[in-house]
């Protein structure tokens, strides 16, 4: 006896016709777990813009009465030290220490330098090859904390070494 034979006297044609039910259940479920993870990774997803322009020209520090430039603060970012500078003057290098670069002693450093330089809102940030882009951006924001609000973004010379 197979199974249509077995159908055919007991049921009538209509009740053949009828639709399952579906058992969303499952789906509901991982819905429910899904929903609350991509929220929260919503929260977490935030994005941050940081302002910075290309090196300003000379003309803006143009001294009239000399007739010669005025020389801005320049932030070296090498692999192995961050450096500040005034036009080819070394003013204070700070040598990486296990990997990392110290930010504090940099903050604390470019505060007392601007306060001695004549443009006191200008600094170039110039980064070597090889310097990952996270650290440029903590650069440019300890410069932005130590008061500067024009920051240039530049390439460096391997002019620059460290005094340590």
């Amino acid at each position: 006896m197979t199974g249509l034979s077995f159908y055919k006297g007991t049921r009538s044609p209509s009740e053949f016709d009828e639709t399952p039910d579906i058992d969303v259940t499952p789906v509901m479920n991982m819905f429910v777990i899904l929903i609350p993870f991509l929220v929260s990774m919503a929260v977490f997803t935030q994005l941050s813009i940081l302002e910075f322009s290309l090196p300003p020209n000379v003309g803006t520090g143009l001294d009239n009465s000399s007739g010669k430039p005025k020389l801005k603060l320049t932030a070296v970012v090498a692999p192995k030290f961050i450096a500040i500078t005034q036009g080819e003057h070394m003013l204070d290098s700070l040598p990486v220490e296990k990997g990392n670069y110290n930010y504090d002693a940099f903050f604390t450093s470019l505060k007392k330098h601007r306060e001695k330089a004549d443009i006191k809102d200008e600094i170039v940030v110039a980064v070597r090859d090889a310097v990952l882009f996270k650290y440029v951006v903590r650069v440019m924001d300890r410069c932005r904390d130590a008061g500067f609000n024009k920051i240039g973004l530049s390439t460096a010379t391997g002019q620059v070494e460290s005094i340590k």
